[in-house]
């Protein structure tokens, strides 16, 4: 539930407690399960104008919210929140560029959809998905690798003294805890 302090909080950095890798994963799951909706959705689209559209929300959901509300509905649902180091909201620009990571991926993945559309290739046809795939090998390479690449941003926050990702140091942001008081042992 959003209070109506969310978008008015400042914080202290010193007084904060970071958020660590595992509870930064459960709010990413619970943000998972609300953006597979536009995920499966996606594969029956079939038009590339209304597939684009469609992947706009999926672009903007994090970058905007933590942006605006300081964090996706994962984040705020389990009390966390993305501050700058003034303690401070990210904006909406912040959010772009700390959720860069998470975008590069989906650029590739957009490319061979929209390559699939024109096409006419269906994602549930094997053999013709087999031969999809041969054929734009670099480009699901570049996906695989952009992908590599945000997977270890966020392996990383399990392992930097303020839990902060490749992500988040780019940005000069920080994932914090609410509430302060809790002990946190998670990695």
């Amino acid at each position: 539930m959003l209070d109506e302090n969310v978008t008015t909080e400042e914080f202290l950095l010193e007084e904060t407690r970071p958020a660590g890798f595992w509870i930064r994963v459960a709010a990413y799951f619970i943000d998972f399960l609300i953006l597979l909706v536009f995920g499966v959705l996606a594969l029956f689209i079939k038009s590339v104008p209304a597939y684009i559209l469609l992947m706009i929300p999926l672009i903007a959901y994090k970058p905007v919210l933590e942006g605006i509300l300081g964090g996706t509905a994962g984040k705020l649902a389990i009390g966390l929140r993305v501050i700058n180091a003034e303690g401070q909201r990210i904006g909406v620009a912040g959010g772009f560029v700390r959720s860069g990571l998470f975008i590069l991926p989906i650029i590739p993945n957009m490319l061979l959809q929209i390559k699939m559309i024109e096409q006419g290739l269906s994602p549930f046809d094997p053999a013709a998905m087999v031969e999809f795939q041969q054929s734009n090998e670099l480009l699901y390479y570049v996906y695989y690798g952009l992908s590599a690449l945000m997977i270890i941003s966020c392996v990383v926050v399990a392992f930097t003294a303020h839990k902060r990702g490749l992500h988040d140091m780019v940005a000069d942001s920080y994932v914090i805890y609410l509430n302060k008081e809790t002990p946190g042992s998670e990695g």
